[in-house]
Parts: structure tokens; C-alpha cells; sequence
């Protein structure tokens, strides 16, 4: 009897060393599971050439600019930079949200159309996954943001503007750009993780763009409802209207408003977790 009952303690032992190994095991993967992600995902890119949209983008809007100012007079060359910064604030508002949707849709449509999230979710959280897709879309845009930026700098110097360089106007630029392309880039990165097909993210983009561009023409209280006008609300170059003629464009500088940029930033990680929780929702 005594040898039965320690066989089946031992057995017993066993079996609770084995649950025990293996829930650490399961706890161990779960812990470095996010940078194994992260490395999963590099390696995935390495083909898809990415960053050929972004550098393709910002090419294209530095050109425009170029033959834009080539031809400036001295008078121009003097208010070159607020010009650039103020042209920039409406190229960005129809060709960024433009990018960002081609960005999301190429690092997305490889688990989309392989239909390989549910083999994933085994080996990883869905919210993680959200998070990390999104970091690696936000590298680019950052890039691109960043890019944009010190192009504009080096433009103004080859095309010989006389205007000195301001580095906080052009600190505010970067950082309004970046802020709202990544609250656009929450909405497209959503809908090109819950879209079977990417042609529906691209058309909101394209879509978006061209709303954008139309909303500087609105009053400020719609403008403000549209969130791809945003890339004008904090604009840090405007133009005064009353001053503006047939032959002069008087512009000026402005800073970022704090309180409404905080408000917006604010609004955007609302929007981040409300998507983030769609997501969630979603059936594999």
C-alpha cells in the first residue's frame, strides 16, 4: 500500500514539475517574444523595399520646390524659407496621407493576404502586434518627416536664399508634421489591418488628401473637424490676406499653439486606443 501511494505522489510530482517547466517556458517566450517580433519584422522587410515610398515622396515634393523657387527674386530670396514652410504645409496635406496609406498597406498585406494572424497570435499578444506594426510604420514617417525638414534647409542655401535660418521654426515644423501624420497613420495602420483588400486604405488616403487641401479653404471651426487639415491649423508659416496683393504674398511666422497641439496629441492616442481595441475585436 505505502509503495503504491509514493508511486502516485511521485507521479503526481512529476506532473506538477511538468506544468511548472512548461508554464516557464510559456512565461520566458512571452517575455522576449517583443524583441523576437521586432526582428520578425525587419527580416520580412527586407525584401519589400519599403522605403521607396517615403524617399520616392519626399523626392517628388523636394522637386516641385525646387522649380518653385528657382526663379525667386531678391525680394523672395529674403522670405524664402516662410515661403517653402507655408507650400510645404499644403504639399504635405495631399501627398502624406497619400505615403502613409502605401506604407501601412505594404508592411500589413503580408499577414492580410498570407492570413497568418491567427498563427501568430500564437506566439504573440494581438495588442503587441498592433503596437509593433504601427513602430515600424512610424520609423518611416519619421524619416520622412525628418528628410523633409533638413531638405528644405539645404534647399534654400543652394538656391541662395538670404533669409537666416531659424532653427526653432523649423523644429516646430518637423514636429507638427510628425504629429499629425501619426495620428493619420493610426487611422490607415487600422484600416489596413482590418481590410481584406487594401484598395479601401488607399482610397481613404487618397480620399483624405484631397479633403485636407479643400479644408484651408473652410472656416477655421470646420476646419478644425477635419483632421487632415491639421497639416495647416499648425502650419508655422501663414499668409496675412489683408496684406496680400496680385504681386506680393505677405507671409509671417507663427508658433504652435500649445494648448490646442496638446488637445490634438491628446485627441490622437484616443484615437490610437480606440483603433487598438477594434482591432482586438477582430476574428481570425
Amino acid at each position: 500500500m505505502s509503495r503504491d501511494m509514493s508511486g502516485i505522489n511521485g507521479e503526481k510530482e512529476r506532473k506538477s514539475r511538468y506544468r511548472s517547466g512548461a508554464a516557464g517556458k510559456r512565461n520566458g517566450r512571452r517575455r522576449t517574444s517583443g524583441p523576437h517580433l521586432w526582428l520578425a519584422e525587419q527580416r520580412k522587410l527586407r525584401t519589400r523595399y519599403v522605403w521607396i515610398v517615403p524617399v520616392g515622396f519626399l523626392a517628388l515634393l523636394l522637386l516641385w520646390m525646387l522649380v518653385t523657387v528657382r526663379n525667386f527674386n531678391s525680394l523672395d530670396r529674403d522670405s524664402g524659407y516662410q515661403y517653402m514652410l507655408y507650400s510645404m504645409s499644403v504639399m504635405n496635406a495631399i501627398f502624406m496621407p497619400v505615403m502613409l496609406s502605401v506604407v501601412a498597406s505594404r508592411l500589413c498585406d503580408m499577414e492580410i493576404k498570407g492570413n497568418t494572424l491567427k498563427l501568430l497570435y500564437t506566439l504573440e499578444r494581438p495588442g503587441r502586434f498592433y503596437d509593433i506594426k504601427y513602430l515600424f510604420e512610424l520609423k518611416y514617417l519619421i524619416a520622412f518627416s525628418g528628410g523633409e525638414t533638413l531638405g528644405l534647409i539645404v534647399l534654400g542655401k543652394i538656391t541662395g536664399f538670404t533669409e537666416p535660418v531659424r532653427p526653432a521654426m523649423f523644429a516646430e515644423h518637423f514636429i507638427a508634421i510628425t504629429a499629425v501624420g501619426a495620428v493619420i497613420l493610426s487611422i490607415q495602420h487600422l484600416l489596413s489591418l482590418m481590410s481584406d483588400n487594401q484598395i479601401l486604405p488607399l482610397i481613404v488616403g487618397i480620399a483624405g488628401g484631397f479633403l485636407g487641401l479643400f479644408s484651408m479653404f473652410f472656416p477655421e471651426a470646420v476646419n478644425r473637424l477635419i483632421l487632415w487639415g491639421y497639416f495647416g491649423i499648425f502650419s508655422v508659416a501663414a499668409v496675412d490676406w489683408q496684406r496680400t496683393t496680385d504681386e506680393t504674398m505677405y507671409l509671417y511666422y507663427r508658433h504652435l499653439p500649445a494648448a490646442r497641439f496638446a488637445v490634438f496629441l491628446i485627441a490622437g492616442i484616443v484615437i490610437y486606443l480606440i483603433g487598438k481595441q477594434i482591432f482586438l475585436r477582430k476574428e481570425v
